[in-house]
């Protein structure tokens, strides 16, 4: 009797041990399939890519087209205008120091030539070499005076200001110039005036500024995208709407390689003749410039998607997926958009219904950028 009693004690620990066994294991089981449930949510949760049905796809009226390589025409007109040679300005200094008397040009933007007046000049540093000059002369046996001292003075005269008219006019007269009338050396337009009359100035002062007006600069702003289709020496044509919209064959001669700061644009410079003097600094012109570039990579405009995180576009995988990709765009056309990066020719892009896609992608999983991330 005993011996029963403790074979079924045996037994009933065995069926109790066996069941213990039989529980870890189905819970060890259902905590590793969390696991991966977990895993997996994790995975779709970061994941940009969704999966439609045929009927979905066609009821969303989704359309795709392969990214191709070709040749993308470039074809801009940019706003400019017209300025100043710089490279033709030309300072005109005072000689030595003096007073002003009187200007005779008191305007910026007037045109000047070689020989006119431009201020009347008092200074006693060249009323007296006049004197000296002309006592050289009055003793001078050599009516010409082409000796030493009186070379040295000749051009001592020059040097502080005096034009070769003058000097001749004074060894003739013998009138000493109490006030000199200052010429201009060069042709120019005046650019700056900087004395004004009764002003007392030093030698080496600036007085004014000219420049030549028988070319002028183009200069019109573009934007960093566009710098990869332009280089110097490129045709361009340039339209002047206040000169009766005429038009002028012209070559980018100056590229800026660096881009204003605040602006994000940078400067392009071609040149054009101005031999009838009708064109002025200042005036509104257009520069058109056109171009090709082989080698990029295009796709439709309806497949860009544009927002705050900037361009994506939605290519098509295999089994009705679609993913949703960040690219950078180049230039654009009406209808075509020049893909720098992010995208291959062989991939095939939405060109319809990409918006769906891209609201049902914020819908299940938030925003495209932080899918990305």
């Amino acid at each position: 009797m005993k011996m029963k009693i403790i074979m079924k004690e045996k037994l009933f620990n065995f069926k109790l041990l066996s069941a213990l066994i039989m529980i870890t294991l189905l819970s060890i089981s259902c905590k590793k399939q969390m696991v991966e449930i977990t895993n997996e949510n994790h995975s779709q949760s970061t994941d940009n890519t969704l999966s439609l049905s045929k009927a979905q796809i066609q009821l969303a009226d989704i359309k795709v087209v392969q990214a191709k390589e070709g040749v993308f025409s470039y074809d801009r007109q940019f706003t400019g205008v017209l300025k100043v040679n710089e490279e033709s300005s030309v300072n005109i200094s005072s000689r030595a120091t003096g007073r002003v008397i009187k200007l005779f040009i008191k305007n910026v933007g007037e045109k000047v030539n070689k020989g006119d007046s431009l201020y009347e000049f008092f200074c006693d540093d060249l009323i007296s070499a006049e004197k000296q000059f002309f006592n050289l002369q009055s003793n001078n046996w050599n009516y010409n005076g082409k000796y030493e001292p009186s070379l040295v003075l000749e051009n001592k005269l020059l040097l502080l200001g005096m034009f070769p008219v003058q000097i001749e006019k004074l060894r003739k007269d013998g009138k000493i110039l109490f006030a000199v009338t200052i010429l201009s050396p060069v042709n120019g337009v005046i650019r700056s005036i900087n004395i004004s009359e009764g002003q007392y100035v030093n030698s080496g002062q600036t007085m004014f500024e000219l420049a030549d007006d028988t070319k002028l600069w183009v200069e019109a702003q573009v934007h960093p995208e566009d710098l990869g289709f332009l280089k110097v020496g490129m045709e361009s044509i340039i339209t002047i709407p206040d000169a009766g919209n005429s038009s002028l064959k012209s070559t980018v001669s100056f590229i800026n390689p660096t881009v204003e700061q605040g602006k994000n644009v940078t400067v392009i410079r071609s040149e054009i003749e101005n031999k009838n003097k009708k064109l002025y600094p200042g005036m509104l012109v257009l520069m058109h410039i056109k171009s090709e570039k082989n080698g990029c990579v295009i796709v439709p405009s309806s497949a860009v998607i544009l927002d705050k995180n900037g361009c994506s576009v939605w290519i098509q995988n295999e089994n009705n997926t679609f993913s949703a990709k960040k690219i950078t765009t180049g230039l654009q056309s009406d209808d075509l958009v020049q893909v720098i990066s992010g995208l291959t020719k062989s991939e095939f892009v939405v060109t319809s219904g990409a918006y769906l896609l891209n609201s049902e992608l914020i819908l299940r999983k938030g925003n495209i950028a932080d899918a990305n991330k």
